[in-house]
């Protein structure tokens, strides 16, 4: 087995045995949300929250909450058909300003988490190829921290097993 399936099924089983599946589809709906929509409504628009199915969506545009509402049913059915199963039950849209409206944080960093420099440092004990694997390994975790602790696992297992 080579080690890219090595790190696909590591990944798979520490989704698995963390119970982090819901976490990775709730980051997959911030995701898809921009990228479906498209613009002007994906932009115009900003998910904030998702509790219980229930996307929580901020617009400062009234006209986007008149066609979000009209597209309800079709948007949720859609994104839970991109997301493999029904995660979005409904959705909510509140008028607010701009510069009030804070998006979601998937990019969020915690004090644990290494900057892209201690990174580099770290990288350049690994080949090449093998950075590579990494990276198409996690490219499809969304939570920073998760994503973070697996990089550097993974790097840890290259450097042991080269």
């Amino acid at each position: 087995m080579d080690k890219s399936r090595n790190l696909h099924h590591l990944l798979d089983e520490l989704i698995r045995t963390h119970n982090l599946e819901p976490k990775i589809l709730e980051q997959k709906v911030f995701a898809l949300w921009r990228e479906y929509l498209g613009t002007p409504l994906g932009t115009g628009t900003v998910p904030v929250s998702l509790s219980n199915g229930t996307l929580k969506i901020y617009t400062e545009y009234s006209a986007y909450i008149t066609e979000l509402s009209l597209l309800k049913q079709r948007i949720i059915d859609d994104l839970n058909a991109k997301l493999g199963q029904p995660v979005l039950t409904d959705f909510r849209i509140e008028l607010r300003p701009a510069r009030a409206t804070k998006p979601h944080e998937t990019e969020s960093r915690s004090p644990n988490i290494k900057t892209s420099e201690e990174n580099s440092i770290v990288s350049n004990q690994v080949p090449p190829e093998q950075l590579e694997k990494i990276e198409q390994a996690l490219a499809s975790v969304l939570d920073p921290q998760l994503k973070n602790s697996l990089w550097q696992l993974f790097m840890t297992q290259s450097k042991e097993k080269p």
